[in-house]
């Protein structure tokens, strides 16, 4: 049998992994009966259709994670992974088939009122994400970092974005990018009340002031100043 190809660190782990390294990645430093518990309640909740589903989630979910305020909101085949390390606020809103992934020993937040749109993701591994209230992710956006990532309060992402992505260094043992660290910049900062159009990227190492707007289709590769306008590739300020 020939040699595994390169990997990610990531992929590595999971791939070496048993039982133990499942529980980690979906419960994070919880117990083993904890991990069972939640294993039964995805397994007969999760997929449940209709206001049956949608109101045991909302009661269950509670237990597992690290802290959640009043009726949150959970839609049916959201998946959680390192549920101890996530914390929602007060009527929390997330809709069918989002992820949040709190894995390595990292921290999500979500405040008041924050809603995560259809097939979104909010991944933390080895990091920080925080949603303020009010803050608004629109469907088919991915969240990511490896340092932090926040998003202000009444901040509206429209669907299909991306937040937060780092370069890959060729790694100089096997000359491959997929194996080497990641070149991480810091984060990801979005003030409050901005608007990011659809489709944008917003690269590591940006900030984003208070009451900016990204037009849509922007790459955003340096900071956008409070009250700006940008847009383009990369995004630059409209006159």
């Amino acid at each position: 049998m020939s040699d595994a190809p390169p990997v990610t660190p990531q992929q590595r782990k999971l791939s070496e992994g048993g039982l133990s390294s499942y529980k980690s990645l979906v419960c994070g430093d919880s117990s083993w009966i904890q991990f069972v518990l939640f294993e039964a309640v995805q397994l007969f909740t999760f997929g449940l259709p209709g206001v049956l589903g949608l109101g045991l989630r909302s009661l269950l979910i509670r237990h597992f994670l690290k802290a959640c305020g009043t009726r949150p909101a959970i839609g049916s085949n959201v998946t959680f992974r390192g549920t101890s390390e996530i914390s929602f606020g007060n009527k929390v809103f997330i809709e069918d088939f989002a992820t949040i992934d709190a894995r390595e020993k990292s921290s999500i937040a979500l405040g008041d009122f924050v809603s995560v749109g259809r097939h979104s993701i909010v991944a933390a591994k080895g990091g920080i994400v925080e949603l303020r209230s009010g803050s608004n992710i629109g469907s088919f956006c991915r969240i990511a970092t490896q340092s932090k990532v926040t998003i202000g309060e009444s901040t509206l992402i429209a669907g299909y974005c991306y937040i937060g992505p780092g370069n890959h260094k060729r790694n100089s043992a096997d000359g491959t990018f997929i194996s080497g660290e990641m070149d991480i910049k810091g984060g990801v900062s979005i003030g409050s009340n901005v608007w990011v159009g659809t489709r944008t990227t917003i690269l590591d190492g940006v900030s984003i002031g208070d009451g900016a707007i990204v037009g849509a289709h922007s790459l955003v590769t340096e900071d956008v100043a409070p009250g700006a306008v940008v847009a383009g590739v990369p995004a630059k300020p409209l006159k």
